[in-house]
């Protein structure tokens, strides 16, 4: 259960909604910039909403699946893609073993969420698996993701599972033929 990534882009880190009562020991709450669009995100994907999902600045990341999830794109107007078919921001997709997601852009807004069934299982720093970057930890290694890197993912929950066995039959029901 994880994810290559294959393309990187400019800056994509691991974000929740960051840390919360550190302030004190100087550590900034960081996480998500647009926690809205990580909550959607996160709830669309059949997750809870604080669960950790990448961050991607300014597009040109790509990443391979290796197992079946649902994902869900929120946040900047980008172009993002399975293969050759466009994914729709705010929706819910299921998404196949060997699959290659790409996301190039932005056209409007610099920033996007991605969010992945299961979530993002990297280690909790001070209660949060956001990446730091100042601090240099949280995240994969405290850093932005590189190309080559592989991003650990949770187990989907049972209730996804059947989610992803309902998605799975709605794409085989969609087809159609001309009629005669």
């Amino acid at each position: 259960m994880q994810l290559n990534v294959t393309g990187a882009g400019f800056l994509t880190t691991i974000q929740d909604f960051g840390r919360v009562g550190f302030r004190q020991f100087g550590v900034s709450s960081g996480g998500a910039l647009d926690r809205h669009a990580l909550r959607i995100a996160n709830l669309l994907a059949g997750n809870e909403e604080n669960t950790a999902g990448l961050e991607i600045t300014h597009g040109n990341v790509r990443v391979r699946f290796n197992d079946e999830r649902i994902i869900c794109w929120c946040g900047g107007d980008y172009d993002v893609q399975i293969g050759t078919r466009l994914i729709p921001a705010g929706h819910s997709t299921l998404v196949s073993a060997s699959d290659d997601l790409s996301i190039s852009g932005p056209r409007h807004g610099c920033r996007g969420w991605l969010a992945i069934s299961g979530g993002i299982n990297v280690a909790t720093v001070l209660d949060s698996r956001s990446t730091d970057l100042r601090g240099n930890f949280g995240g994969l290694d405290g850093r932005a993701l590189r190309d080559g890197d592989i991003v650990p993912l949770s187990e989907n929950s049972e209730r996804t599972n059947v989610w992803i066995d309902n998605l799975r039959m709605e794409r085989i029901a969609q087809w159609s033929a001309p009629q005669t």
